[in-house]
């Protein structure tokens, strides 16, 4: 092989080696794109998930004061300020909008600890009603109602168990995320 011949060879393995070299960086480039692109989908979609558990907390919050305020003037027997079942109303529609979002958001399993929670306040505030009306008739309280205390702390406990599987969703990686590397 004359030095010609040797100096095409090198130079066409050259040539291919650059040809290479630069694939590889492409297909680098692209690959740290996509995962980019998915991790900061993955942040955003944490971030609206735990904007949504915010929203529904803080509807509950505003609900728990309601509700305390109840407490200590039943306990006090006094009646409650003129408009207060009003307020009440609007605290309940308030955390079901909420809880709309964390339903759509996700995941199911959140969701079902948010509808146990709009469940315990329903539930709270049906005994609320009965009481109240038993008492307006001068009727003593149903056995087959639970008290308001206990109901107080059925609606403490389902929040409890909300944050704990809300926490729970946010720390762990998003499914979808995962699914899609498949």
């Amino acid at each position: 092989m004359g030095a010609g011949e040797i100096a095409f060879v090198g130079a066409v393995a050259g040539i291919v080696a650059s040809i290479v070299g630069a694939g590889g960086a492409v297909v680098a480039a692209r690959l740290t794109g996509r995962y980019q692109s998915r991790s900061q989908h993955a942040h955003w979609r944490r971030q609206v998930r735990r904007d949504a558990y915010a929203a529904f907390l803080d509807s509950i919050a505003r609900f728990n004061e309601w509700r305390r305020s109840y407490r200590e003037r039943t306990l006090l027997g006094e009646a409650m300020p003129e408009g207060s079942a009003d307020r009440l109303r609007e605290l309940i529609r308030s955390i079901e909008r909420a809880l709309f979002i964390v339903e759509l958001e996700g995941p199911p399993e959140v969701a079902a600890r948010a509808d146990t929670v709009m469940r315990s306040i329903a539930d709270w505030q049906a005994s609320v009603i009965v009481s109240e009306l038993r008492a307006a008739r001068g009727a003593p309280p149903r056995d087959d109602v639970p008290s308001s205390a206990a109901m107080h702390h059925q609606v403490n406990q389902s929040v409890a168990s909300f944050k704990a599987e809300a926490r729970a969703a946010l720390d762990a990686p998003d499914t979808a995320d995962r699914a899609s590397r498949i």
